[in-house]
């Protein structure tokens, strides 16, 4: 049988999720380098974006200031069952947060003593994490504050950059040092001092700048150039304004805008010009959610849209619910096997990706098992919806076609079959290079049927 054409084998992976690519780097050397290279993640992310598949809310729960648990939904199935994932950090004495997520990175923060912080980032879809080396703040014994941090993307140069602001004293006075770690060389650097008072610890990643509120004020950091900048916010509502602080939704920036008469909250878009800041303000309204009885305090964050775009999941205090533009109706979402009635819960969305978190990374200590349970209860569960999402006919149709009725479990099965039979047969050594052998031709055999399955229809559909 003749080799499936690399770019071929390449489009079929791409379409599979975290869970199975990290299985099949088992299949040779090739296939090993191929995922675990930069481009590869990237292109698995972009994928991902522009189909609106394996997009995960992950759920933060936390209790008096002690992390307790994350845990994670899946927007492509029932959004209400949740898994829990791995803390990497968690301690019992010790609070972990979450300072920021950017393309299935999260920043986790946990407080050491004496205003210390230890700084990790994780990637929680393919179970690695890496602790930062400790940040050389200077200062006098003794007169340190952590003031904020923020993890940003620089998407010229493929780096991911974690920034931390300490509020220090020297001598006589006081002042801010800003400190930015560069993943691409695992090293950091101080930038220019700023006297800004702080109000916001967590910096809010958008259109390439981290932002954080200043008393009446935001400040903005380019990640890429490495220069502060001050943001106008949105003034000049109308009388009946109750003006709210900023937030995330979607990678862009948007700031609430509370009415009381009616009551109803605007939410205003910053608007940039080929990815610079907007002279004199900059703000648009995108859309509006109407609301019913007592006036409000505060806004719902906006978490994401459906697929559709005809409904939104909001959280408004510890509730979370969709919203539907056209009757105003909203149907709450139970999360199943989360702990009872913690102090609140964080919520993120994200896409799951490759993306290292670093070259000396390492697993968070339930990768192996993880990655076990989930090719015996879901690779079949898996594939069906990478073929819904990407094609009617695609990876569905081959899975029927299959043997053992899909790709994941075809490998795995011809694996344990071919060892056991090696096993009373031959040495340990032929029984590797058999499992290994088998292994690459069931996944030729799979590409090649998936390849003469595809129609022209469904290439189409999956370039649009």
């Amino acid at each position: 049988m003749p080799p499936m054409a690399p770019d071929l084998v390449t489009d079929v992976l791409l379409r599979l999720p975290v869970t199975s690519l990290l299985r099949f780097r088992c299949l040779s050397k090739s296939h090993c380098a191929e995922i675990d290279s930069q481009d590869f993640a990237k292109n698995h992310l972009n994928r991902s974006i522009q189909s609106k598949t394996r997009q995960k809310l992950i759920i933060n729960n936390e209790d008096f200031m002690v992390t307790t648990d994350f845990y994670y939904a899946e927007f492509d199935g029932n959004l209400e069952d949740t898994y829990l994932l791995n803390n990497p950090l968690k301690s019992s004495r010790r609070c972990t947060s979450v300072f920021g997520s950017c393309n299935g990175l999260f920043l986790l923060v946990i407080y050491v003593k004496d205003e210390n912080m230890d700084f990790a980032l994780w990637n929680p879809f393919t179970k690695k994490y890496k602790k930062l080396p400790p940040c050389p703040v200077q200062t006098n014994p003794g007169y340190k504050r952590f003031m904020g941090s923020g993890l940003g993307y620089v998407s010229a140069t493929n780096d991911y950059k974690i920034v931390m602001i300490s509020r220090v004293r020297n001598d006589d006075h006081f002042c801010y040092q800003v400190w930015v770690f560069s993943l691409n060389s695992n090293s950091w650097r101080r930038i220019q001092d700023v006297k800004n008072e702080w109000t916001s610890w967590v910096g809010l990643y958008a259109n390439g700048a981290l932002y954080w509120e200043n008393k009446d004020k935001c400040v903005g950091l380019d990640i890429t150039n490495e220069v502060f900048f001050n943001l106008t916010l949105l003034s000049d509502c109308g009388p009946t304004a109750i003006y709210y602080e900023i937030l995330v939704f979607g990678g862009n920036l948007y700031s609430p805008v509370i009415r009381n008469e009616p009551n109803s909250i605007e939410y205003y878009l910053r608007v940039r010009d080929n990815g610079e800041e907007v002279a004199g303000g900059g703000w648009r309204k995108e859309f509006t959610i109407q609301e019913e009885g007592n006036i409000m305090l505060s806004a719902p964050l906006p978490l994401a849209y459906s697929k559709e775009g005809d409904i939104i999941l909001l959280k408004g205090g510890n509730l979370v619910y969709w919203y539907n533009f056209e009757n105003q109706e909203r149907t709450r979402v139970e999360f199943l096997r989360l702990p009872g009635c913690p102090t609140y819960n964080n919520f993120y969305v994200c896409w799951e990706s490759l993306v290292s978190p670093g070259n000396d990374s390492a697993f968070d200590g339930r990768a192996e098992e993880v990655i076990i349970e989930d090719s015996e209860d879901d690779s079949e569960d898996d594939l069906e919806a990478d073929s819904e999402d990407d094609s009617e006919d695609d990876l569905e149709d081959d899975s029927e076609d299959d043997s053992e009725d899909d790709l994941e479990d075809d490998s795995e099965d011809d694996l344990e079959a071919d060892s056991e039979d090696d096993s009373e047969d031959d040495s340990e050594d032929d029984s590797e290079d058999d499992s290994e052998d088998d292994l690459e031709d069931d996944l030729e055999d799979d590409l090649e049927a998936d390849s003469e399955d595809d129609s022209e229809d469904d290439l189409e559909a999956d370039s649009d």
